[in-house]
């Protein structure tokens, strides 16, 4: 009965107070959760949108236009990007793990 009357009408019209609103962002905040938390979410749709775009056949249409999904893509990292300096986060790489550390961890397992 719920989903019925959800399909009728756009979701942000829908009262936040009502039991419906509070179905609604309960299952956001579940699946935001699930997701690895409100930061990951847009790198999570960006890395999922490359994946799509690589497993395609031709990025180009027949008209010779890219698909609208590279487009987007660009403008979400490119969006990501500038949140992240803004936030003055840096992109850092791993630390390396040593030579020694390396032989010793393989040594443990074999």
């Amino acid at each position: 009965m719920l989903t019925r009357a959800l399909r009728t009408i756009p979701l942000h019209q829908v009262d936040a107070r009502s039991e419906a609103g509070v179905f609604l962002r309960r299952v956001r905040t579940d699946l935001t959760d699930q997701l690895g938390g409100p930061e990951n979410l847009t790198a999570l749709i960006a890395r999922a949108t490359g994946e799509w775009i690589t497993a395609q056949q031709s990025l180009v249409r027949q008209d010779a236009s890219l698909l609208p999904a590279v487009l987007q893509r660009e403008t979400l990292v490119g969006s990501l990007t500038r949140i992240l300096l803004a936030l003055g986060l840096e992109r850092r790489a791993e630390p390396a793990e040593t030579l020694d550390a390396y032989l010793a961890r393989r040594a443990k397992s074999d």
